[in-house]
């Protein structure tokens, strides 16, 4: 008598059980950026690919401090950061990893003023900064490279989602700041006081996970949509005119702007990201610059812990997959 009911019972609960596999199977990898033209080539390939247009998920944010939170917080899987900011979030005691690396600032970011034309005038002035993220770090290195120091100037932290408004309405006389942002000033006529030009290899753009909440599953779609990435990267470094449009969708450049842009940045292809990686020697020496950097000016209060920080575990997956 009790056998159908219970039979009955078994089939619901697997049936249940296989709902729950197939909704966590369907879960896209939610990726978190700001905007900035090296993650764009990430969009464009999303968009390419019918497979990642439910297999990725992108959350765009205002600002990185914006995209540091969705990663602690476990509001996003993956987060495309800057490396000191992933040495800032791992020295707070997140357990992050590093699992690719994107490109390499190479002018992309700079000082602008649109009313001061050289370093000396702009003492005693207010510049803004996103200090919770990269320009903490790019702000030291600016007052190391011109030996000023930080009482030389009134320092604003400001967001860059506000660096553009700010500058124009005289909120303040300069900001550190990056594009599609330092374009648009310069379009305005701000002149470049200070950039990344002047600190080569310094500023790189990375992807880091929650080591143990990303599981294998994640690692193969992540692996696979890099894979696909690197082969988009290698089409707009060989030539970058047919992405115009798909490229530019948020950055919103005028088309001179836009060229100049990408060519202050290096994207890395699949043999760059590769070569980064074999220079362990160089990438210890830069996070313990970073490490030093956030320990002097109080937004860590001990060194980092950084021996495990950057693994190529997806970098070989990506290989394999070549």
């Amino acid at each position: 008598m009790y056998e159908p009911m219970y039979f009955r019972v078994l089939l619901i609960l697997f049936c249940i059980f296989l709902l729950g596999c197939t909704e966590q199977a369907q879960t896209p990898l939610r990726i978190g950026t700001n905007t900035w033209p090296g993650y764009e080539p990430l969009y464009v390939t999303q968009k390419k690919y019918p497979e990642f247009q439910t297999q990725i998920k992108f959350v765009e944010y205002r600002n990185a401090s914006q995209v540091l939170n969705g990663i602690i917080n476990n509001s996003i899987d993956v987060a495309a950061v800057t490396l000191d900011e992933a040495v800032k979030i791992k020295t707070l005691g997140y357990d992050i990893q590093v699992v690719w690396v994107i490109d390499e600032s190479f002018g992309a970011d700079a000082l602008m003023s649109l009313h001061y034309d050289s370093i000396l005038e702009l003492k005693g002035k207010k510049i803004g900064v996103e200090t919770s993220a990269l320009g903490a770090y790019f702000l030291k290195r600016f007052l190391e490279i011109n030996q000023l120091k930080k009482s030389d100037f009134e320092i604003v932290n400001l967001e860059v989602n506000r660096h553009y408004s700010a500058v124009i309405e005289e909120q303040v006389d300069a900001v550190l700041t990056f594009d599609p942002v330092k374009s648009k000033l310069l379009a305005a006529g701000a002149a470049n006081l200070f950039d990344s030009t002047q600190i080569p290899g310094e500023i790189v753009d990375v992807l880091i996970v929650n080591r143990y909440d990303f599981n294998a599953n994640q690692q193969a779609v992540l692996s696979a949509f890099l894979a696909a990435n690197s082969k988009t990267v290698a089409a707009i470094n060989h030539n970058i005119t047919p992405y115009f449009h798909s490229l530019n969708n948020r950055l919103n450049l005028p088309e001179a702007q836009f060229y100049a842009s990408y060519q202050q940045l290096h994207l890395f292809e699949l043999d760059k990201v590769t070569d980064w990686y074999a220079q362990v020697d160089t990438q210890k020496q830069l996070v313990k610059r970073f490490s030093s950097v956030l320990k002097e000016e109080q937004i860590t209060s001990q060194d980092c812990d950084c021996d495990d920080l950057i693994s190529s575990v997806i970098l070989d997956m990506v290989r394999n997959e070549k």
